[in-house]
């Protein structure tokens, strides 16, 4: 076996996927290549046992060109069957040289996902009068906390909102989202259009950004979009199959003003509509 240094990494912007009710979810992966000449390498998924290789997909091209010291986003979608047994089940993402594919190859990190057991159905009918009187009493709970905190001085909250809200990035134009704001100068995020098919997401100055794929939006906190590794890479929006903009999906951004915002691609298309937050971590 040779010892020689690979030339690609592997990272994740994250070690854990949330499946849906479908068993469906996407892994977000950055592969670069650290080499200083150009390299074919192809992706491979690489399930860890019980998990079934039929359930890993790469969106896109599995085999890529990298220019040197290039990095790339490569995206993994997952289909789980229905029928899978619930449990803990993990993958990782390779990256292997078309060259020397024994001699250079990379083993990304481990990607975990549950499998959840399916609802069990009820036996009886439940007195629904129950729920009504215990909603009741919640709702006067949640009325109290939310007054207390309200209220409150609370000093110790480590983030906050720089700027949030929905709105449309068209195509060619720059978003700042530390402001909020479509501009065609000075910004954190330009929505490029190369042709009525292939358009990309590209960072800013000294902006950099990750994408997440399709999860959660609103549980994604401000310590999380602290932690993710972010690049310059672009994201690929391509009018095509290799989408990774689609309907749900999630990407972070870390602006030239040094603050992290969590954005949300509402509606994919030339203008492309959006969901933001944008928060300042620490101090």
């Amino acid at each position: 076996m040779s010892t020689r240094p690979s030339s690609f990494t592997v990272t994740s912007a994250g070690q854990r996927v949330r499946l849906d009710s479908n068993g469906a979810g996407q892994a977000s992966f950055t592969v670069t290549n650290t080499s200083a000449q150009p390299l074919k390498g192809r992706m491979l998924t690489r399930p860890s046992d019980p998990a079934k290789p039929e359930w890993f997909s790469i969106v896109g091209e599995s085999v890529r060109d990298f220019a040197p010291n290039a990095a790339q986003q490569v995206v993994v979608q997952l289909n789980v069957p229905p029928t899978t047994p619930p449990g803990s089940y993990s993958f990782r993402l390779d990256a292997v040289s078309q060259a020397e594919p024994d001699e250079d190859f990379t083993e990304g990190p481990s990607i975990s996902f549950e499998v959840e057991p399916p609802p069990t159905p009820g036996k009886k009918r439940f007195p629904w009068w129950i729920i009504a009187v215990a909603a009741g009493i919640v709702l006067l709970i949640v009325i109290g906390i939310v007054v207390f905190l309200l209220v409150r001085d609370d000093g110790g909250s480590n983030e906050t909102v720089v700027s949030s809200g929905t709105g449309t990035i068209p195509g060619t134009f720059l978003f700042d989202v530390d402001s909020g704001t479509v501009t065609q100068t000075g910004a954190d995020l330009f929505w490029r259009q190369r042709t009525d098919v292939l358009r990309q997401m590209e960072p800013q100055g000294n902006a950099t950004l990750v994408n997440l794929g399709v999860r959660d939006f609103d549980s994604l906190t401000g310590d999380e979009l602290s932690k993710l590794a972010y690049t310059t890479a672009p994201i690929i929006g391509n009018n095509d199959r290799t989408n990774q903009l689609v309907n749900g999906d999630v990407f972070a951004v870390h602006s030239a003003g040094g603050n992290f915002a969590k954005v949300k691609v509402v509606s994919y298309g030339r203008d492309l509509g959006i969901q933001w937050v944008t928060l300042r971590v620490g101090g």
